[in-house]
C-alpha cells in the first residue's frame, strides 16, 4: 500500500509544475540551479583556468554573481578525477547534497545500508556494464567504501583550500574526512586527505573501522606541453562480523518486545569473527605533447599510464562456531585471501577542435591471486595461487559539434587466457529549450572475478577449483531523455550470458550434514540461460515559491529462460519491483540572508523481494530464495542549514521506526536501522 503514497506524490509534482508554467516568472530555488556545480570540459590533463582578478569584486560566471576570494573567483578552484569532466568546487546547499551527506558521500538510491556505518551494502538496482573489467578479488561487499582510481580527486586551486567533513555515527565514534590542497607554483599542485571513521555500532560484535590516506599530485608545464597526474592511497576497512540475528532473537526484534529495544541485548551468530579489506595504491598517468598549433587547436601527444595495487582481505574468528560448517584443521580460522595487479598503458593521442579526438593504446596488465595459509598446514592439491597476464589494444574516439557529441571505445585483448573485450558507442544532442537526449550501447565480454574461480579457507566447503567457467557476455542497451523542469526519464536493457554468482545450499553431498537457518553454504554457479534484467527510472526536481519536490521512481523487471513463474523465488538476479523516494522541502535564506535554511522530509520504499543474504567469511553476498525484505517506508526529518561556506546537516534517520512495525531488514536477519539523531558538517576554507 506504501507505494500509492508514493503515486500521490507524483501526482503534485505535476501540479508543481502547471503552477510553474502559469507563473514562468517565480523564482527558482539555489539548489535547482547550484552556482559553482557545472562541468568543464577538458581534454587533456591540464585544467582550463590560470588567470587570477587583479581586485576583489564579484564577477559574471554564466550571467549569476561568482564570489571573490582573495582576489581569485570560485570558478578558478577545480577537482578534477582521472577520466572525468573538471568541476568547480561546489559550496552550495541543494537536495542532491542531503542525498550525498553519507560515509559513500554519494546518493544510496540504489544502494541499502547495513544497521551500522561503514559496514555492507545490499543492492536494490544494478548496470552490469560498470563492473572493472579486469577480474578482481571479490568481496564485493567491502568495495563500497574503497577508493577507486577514479574516484581519487586532483586539484587546481590559485590558494591553498581546506575541506573539514564530520558525520557522527551510531554509537562511540565519528566519521571525518580532511582534505587540504595548496600549490608550489601555478604549474604544481598537491593535495593531502585522510578519512577516518570509527563506529561500535548497536549490535553486539558490529564495530566498523575505516582508513584511507590520499596524496594527490597535479602538473602542467610553462609550456603547457607536458602534463602529470599521480596519487598514491593507502586505506583498510575493519569490521566485526555478528553473522545476523539467530532464529530466536530474529523473532523477538520482528515482536517488538519491549525488553529488547536495546539492541546489545539481542543474541547473534558470531561474537569473535572480524574481516579486513586492506589496499595500497600508486597511480601515475602523463603525457607530452609532440605537436600542437598555436591556437591549441591541433595536438598530438604521447601518454603513459602506471597502476601498482595490491589487495589483501582477511577474515578471522578464534572460536568454536559452525556457522560455516566444519573445518578442516582443527585450530581459529585465519583465511587471508592477496590480490595485486601491475599494469602499464602506453599510447597516443591525436585531437583536432574540428575533427575530435582519436586516441589509442596498448596496455599490458599482471594479476596474482594468491592464498596465505596458515604455518604447519600441508600442501594443497589446487593450486594456492594463480597468474593472469594480459594485453590489450583499445581505441578510443570523441567527436562534439553544435550539441551533438558522440564516443566509440573498442577494447580487445591480443594476449592471455581471461578476457577484457568491450565495444561501447555512446551518443547524445542538446535540441531545444534545454531537452537532451543521449543513448549507450555496449557490448562486453569478460572473465569472472578470482574468487569464483578459486578459494581457499579453513572451512570445508569453502574451498573451490572452478577452471572451466565461461566467461561472462553483456548487453547493455540505454538512453535518457531530460528537461530541465519535466525531469529526466531513462531506460536500461542488460541481457546477461553466463551470469556467475553465489547461490545458497539446499543439498549437500554428506547426508549427515543438515541446512539449518544457523548454517550457512553456498556454491559458485553459473546461469545456463540468458538473463534479461529491464530497468526503468524517473527523477525530477519541481519547486513552487520557496517549496520544493524532488522525487525518484524506479521500476525493473528480470526475466530469463530458465523462469517459467512469476514466483519471485525462481529468480537469479533479486531487485524489487519498485524503488520510491520523494522529497518535500523548503528552503529560504533568514536572518536578514546570513543564513540559507532548508529543512524537509524524504520518504523511501521498495517493494517485497527475496534481498541476497550477507556472508561474512566471502565477504559478499548470495542469491537467497526464503525470507522476503522490503515493503516497509522509511521517513527521514532534516534541517540544514549553509552559513558562508559551512553546511550543516541534522537528520532524524527513519523517524517512523517504532509507528510501522519492526519488519525493517536490509538482509536476511540483518535488521535495518532504528530511529537516530545524527549531525553531518562540512567546512570549506579558502586562504
Amino acid at each position: 500500500m506504501y507505494k500509492y503514497l508514493f503515486v500521490g506524490c507524483f501526482l503534485f509534482s505535476l501540479l508543481g509544475v502547471a503552477a510553474q508554467e502559469m507563473n514562468p516568472s517565480a523564482p527558482s530555488l539555489p539548489d535547482s540551479k547550484p552556482l559553482e556545480l557545472r562541468n568543464i570540459q577538458s581534454d587533456s590533463l591540464s585544467s582550463p583556468k590560470d588567470s587570477i582578478p587583479s581586485k576583489n569584486r564579484f564577477v559574471a560566471l554564466e550571467e549569476k554573481e561568482v564570489e571573490v576570494i582573495d582576489s581569485a573567483t570560485i570558478d578558478m578552484y577545480l577537482i578534477e578525477r582521472w577520466k572525468n569532466p573538471t568541476q568547480i568546487i561546489d559550496t552550495t546547499l541543494t537536495i542532491q547534497k542531503e542525498y550525498r551527506n553519507n560515509f559513500l558521500r554519494r546518493d544510496y538510491f540504489e544502494l541499502l545500508p547495513f544497521v551500522n556505518m561503514g559496514h555492507a551494502f545490499n543492492r536494490l538496482g544494478y548496470d552490469f556494464s560498470t563492473r572493472n573489467s579486469s577480474p578482481q578479488i571479490g568481496a564485493k561487499s567491502k568495495h563500497y567504501g574503497y577508493l577507486d582510481t577514479e574516484q581519487i580527486k586532483y586539484y587546481h586551486v590559485p590558494t591553498p583550500i581546506t575541506e573539514l567533513f564530520f558525520k557522527s555515527t551510531m554509537e562511540q565514534g565519528q566519521l571525518s574526512d580532511a582534505v587540504i590542497s595548496f600549490n608550489t607554483s601555478p604549474a604544481f599542485n598537491m593535495a593531502i586527505a585522510y578519512r577516518g571513521m570509527r563506529s561500535l555500532g548497536k549490535y553486539i560484535n558490529q564495530r566498523s573501522a575505516a582508513e584511507a590516506l590520499r596524496i594527490s599530485f597535479n602538473y602542467k608545464s610553462d609550456n603547457k606541453r607536458y602534463f602529470a597526474k599521480f596519487h598514491y592511497v593507502s586505506q583498510s576497512i575493519d569490521n566485526q562480523e555478528n553473522g545476523g540475528l539467530n532464529a530466536e532473537n530474529e523473532t523477538l526484534f520482528t515482536t517488538g518486545d519491549p525488553d529488547f529495544i536495546e539492541r546489545s541485548v539481542l543474541d547473534v551468530r558470531l561474537e569473535n569473527a572480524e574481516s579486513f579489506l586492506k589496499g595500497k595504491r600508486s597511480f601515475l598517468a602523463h603525457e607530452y605533447a609532440l605537436v600542437t598549433s598555436e591556437t591549441g587547436t591541433t595536438q598530438w601527444k604521447l601518454n603513459h599510464e602506471f597502476v601498482n595495487e595490491s589487495k589483501r582481505y582477511t577474515y578471522q574468528d578464534n572460536t568454536s562456531s559452525e556457522y560455516f560448517g566444519p573445518r578442516v584443521y582443527n585450530i581459529s580460522i585465519d583465511d587471508k585471501t592477496r590480490w595485486a595487479i601491475l599494469k602499464h598503458r602506453v599510447g597516443t593521442t591525436l585531437s583536432n577542435a574540428t575533427l575530435g579526438k582519436l586516441a589509442a593504446g596498448i596496455t599490458y596488465s599482471q594479476i596474482d591471486y594468491f592464498f596465505e595459509p596458515p604455518e604447519g598446514i600441508p600442501e594443497e592439491i589446487f593450486p594456492l595461487a594463480l597468474d593472469v597476464n594480459q594485453s590489450f589494444l583499445d581505441v578510443n574516439y570523441d567527436f562534439n559539434w553544435k550539441g551533438f557529441s558522440f564516443t566509440g571505445f573498442f577494447n580487445k585483448t591480443i594476449t592471455g587466457e581471461q578476457l577484457s573485450d568491450e565495444i561501447s558507442l555512446v551518443g547524445s544532442i542538446r535540441l531545444k529549450k534545454g531537452l537532451s537526449f543521449n543513448a549507450k550501447a555496449a557490448f562486453i565480454n569478460r572473465s569472472p572475478d578470482m574468487n569464483f574461480v578459486r578459494y581457499r579457507s579453513n572451512y570445508l566447503y569453502y574451498n573451490w577449483y572452478n577452471e572451466s567457467l565461461s566467461n561472462e557476455k553483456i548487453t547493455h542497451l540505454s538512453a535518457n531523455l531530460s528537461h530541465p523542469k519535466w525531469g529526466a526519464l531513462s531506460a536500461q536493457l542488460q541481457k546477461l550470458d553466463h551470469y556467475t554468482f553465489y547461490n545458497q545450499l539446499t543439498l549437500l553431498p554428506d547426508p549427515e550434514t543438515q541446512i539449518t537457518p544457523d548454517l550457512m553454504l553456498m556454491q559458485v554457479v553459473q546461469a545456463s540461460q540468458p538473463i534479461t534484467y529491464f530497468k526503468l527510472r524517473y527523477d525530477a526536481h519541481y519547486s513552487l515559491g520557496k517549496f520544493a519536490l524532488t522525487t525518484s521512481a524506479q521500476y525493473q523487471r528480470v526475466q530469463s529462460d530458465e523462469i517459467t513463474s512469476e514466483d519471485q523465488r525462481l529468480q537469479i538476479i533479486n531487485v524489487p519491483e519498485w524503488n520510491l523516494r520523494s522529497t518535500l522541502s523548503f528552503s529560504s535564506d533568514v536572518f536578514n540572508k546570513a543564513m540559507y535554511l532548508q529543512v524537509g522530509v524524504t520518504g523511501q520504499y521498495f517493494s517485497a523481494f527475496y534481498a541476497d543474504a550477507y556472508n561474512p567469511l566471502l565477504g559478499d553476498f548470495m542469491r537467497q530464495d526464503h525470507t522476503l525484505v522490503g515493503d516497509y517506508p522509511r521517513l527521514d526529518v532534516f534541517v540544514n542549514a549553509r552559513i558562508q561556506r559551512t553546511r550543516i546537516y541534522l537528520k532524524y534517520e527513519h523517524a517512523n521506526a517504532t509507528l510501522t512495525g519492526y519488519n525493517y531488514f536490509s538482509a536476511p536477519s540483518y535488521p535495518y536501522r532504528d530511529a537516530l539523531l545524527r549531525l553531518g558538517l562540512v567546512w570549506n576554507f579558502f586562504e
